[in-house]
């Protein structure tokens, strides 16, 4: 197999990939005479707007909870023995297996998978920072539907699928074998494949889904499923989001049965995304760099002309300088505690 010296956008760095973005969002600030922070007020009811370092369980509660897996909030400097009642009292209404994640996150880093009690209690022990535990969602397609409301008008402008890696046996490679020759293997798959015996000889034809974690940056491949929208689809999705008037640019993260029950309006909801938000649709492998950019403009051109439309909002933030130290602070906090996780057998949670 040839390889291509420049891989698919989908590969790039993050950084890479969004710096071409920035400057066109900064220009579409100036055209809508806002200040970058202002981008912000697009999620005026949200910390910040929802970019990443507030708290995922608020947001969830901005919101009517009935599509919502049950959460339950976990705070940092809560006594074990408050956390051992709530959690075990939690598990024991919703069963195991159950998800563990920071309640400030993204991309699917520092998240658990947590199958019994003795690994719930070893987790709540080395707990010192804010968690969420979360109701294992069982169904099986995942997918990020994108909403925005401009004007007074609320839309569904795409929709990904998330597509879980996985292999499929020989009957001769272990699982860890033929986990490394998949094509978006990563050291990131470390988080999930600790969950799996890889010396393991899967049969001929034995088919695997080795992840749980519905992240792009984890291994999921993410396909535009757009044609997905439907009358019943946008019903459900602007009965929830269309109660909270400070919501108007983000993502939902869901899951659902089947296509056809996504399209009915069938699904539960993960969390929600704010300003932040990529329109993840975008990442379709199917579709060229400049495809893909101009879906990622077009959604700055939204989240620009919707802060204008909020701009006068009193919302309490923080100063920039104080603000992008907060976002460098958490992304490394986070960044070192996904490392300490993706180790077999490490809760990694404690500082």
């Amino acid at each position: 197999m040839t390889h291509s010296i420049i891989k698919p956008h989908e590969y790039w760095p993050p950084r890479v990939f969004e710096f071409p973005f920035y400057f066109y969002l900064f220009f579409q600030c100036l055209r809508n005479r806002v200040s970058v922070r202002d981008l912000a007020k697009a999620n005026y009811a949200l910390d910040h707007g929802e970019i990443g370092i507030g708290s995922k369980y608020q947001t969830q509660l901005a919101f009517p909870q009935q599509r919502f897996l049950p959460t339950l909030l976990l705070e940092a400097g809560q006594s074990a023995a408050s956390k051992e009642k709530l959690a075990t009292e939690f598990a024991q209404a919703h069963g195991y297996p159950l998800i563990l994640k920071p309640c400030i996150g993204i991309v699917g880093k520092g998240i658990l998978k947590i199958d019994c009690a003795a690994s719930l209690n070893e987790a709540l022990t080395a707990i010192d920072r804010s968690y969420l535990l979360q109701q294992f969602c069982n169904l099986p397609e995942e997918y990020g539907v994108f909403y925005i409301r401009l004007n007074g008008e609320s839309q569904v402008t795409g929709i990904n699928k998330k597509h879980f890696p996985g292999v499929t046996g020989d009957g001769h490679s272990t699982l860890e074998q033929l986990a490394s020759r998949h094509e978006r293997f990563s050291h990131h798959w470390a988080s999930f494949l600790k969950y799996h015996d890889l010396a393991s000889i899967p049969a001929a034809g034995q088919k695997l889904q080795l992840s749980f974690i519905g992240s792009h940056t984890m291994g999921c491949m993410f396909t535009d499923d757009s044609e997905l929208v439907s009358p019943a689809l946008e019903r459900e999705i602007f009965s929830i989001c269309d109660a909270q008037p400070g919501f108007n640019f983000g993502r939902l993260d869901v899951r659902a049965a089947s296509d056809e029950a996504l399209q009915a309006g069938d699904f539960r909801v993960i969390e929600v995304n704010g300003v932040s938000s990529l329109p993840t649709h975008m990442f379709d492998p199917g579709k060229s760099l400049r495809e893909a950019y101009a879906i990622f403009f077009q959604h700055g051109k939204y989240l620009a002309k919707i802060a204008r439309e909020h701009r006068s909002r009193s919302m309490s933030m923080l100063p920039a300088f104080a603000l992008l130290k907060k976002v460098i602070a958490s992304q490394r906090d986070l960044n070192q505690l996904h490392e300490r996780l993706k180790e077999p057998g490490q809760t990694g949670l404690n500082g």
